[in-house]
C-alpha cells in the first residue's frame, strides 16, 4: 500500500508541475533560458524525467525525516536511487494510461 501511495504522490506532484496553471509562470520563466534537450525547462515537460527527480526528492525527504520508504532498503543512497527509478516508471505508466483513456473517451 505504501508503494502505491508513494507512486501516486510522485504522479500528483509531477502532474501539477507539468500541467498545473499555478506553475505556468515558473515554466515560462524557465523557457527564457532555453528549451532544448539539456535545459531545465525540458525537465518540467517530461513525466519520466521529472518523475525520476521527484522520486529522488520524496525518498530523501522520507528517509532524512526518519520515516520508512516503500522499498525498506538499508543503504540510504541506494534506496534514494531505486525510489527515483520506481517513481519514473510509475509516473510514466500512470501518465500513459491517462493519455490512453483521454483518447478513448475523445472518440466517443
Amino acid at each position: 500500500m505504501n508503494l502505491l501511495i508513494f507512486i501516486l504522490i510522485c504522479y500528483g506532484a509531477c502532474n501539477n508541475l507539468i500541467y498545473g496553471s499555478i506553475f505556468e509562470g515558473f515554466r515560462n520563466f524557465l523557457s527564457k533560458f532555453g528549451t532544448g534537450g539539456n535545459s531545465i525547462h525540458k525537465l518540467f515537460t517530461c513525466f519520466m524525467c521529472l518523475g525520476t527527480w521527484m522520486g529522488f526528492a520524496i525518498s530523501a525527504i522520507l528517509l532524512f525525516s526518519g520515516n520508512n520508504t516503500p522499498l525498506n532498503i538499508n543503504n540510504v543512497w541506494l534506496s534514494i536511487f531505486l525510489h527515483g527509478l520506481l517513481s519514473a516508471g510509475g509516473v510514466w505508466l500512470l501518465h500513459t494510461l491517462q493519455e490512453a483513456l483521454e483518447r478513448a473517451f475523445e472518440k466517443e
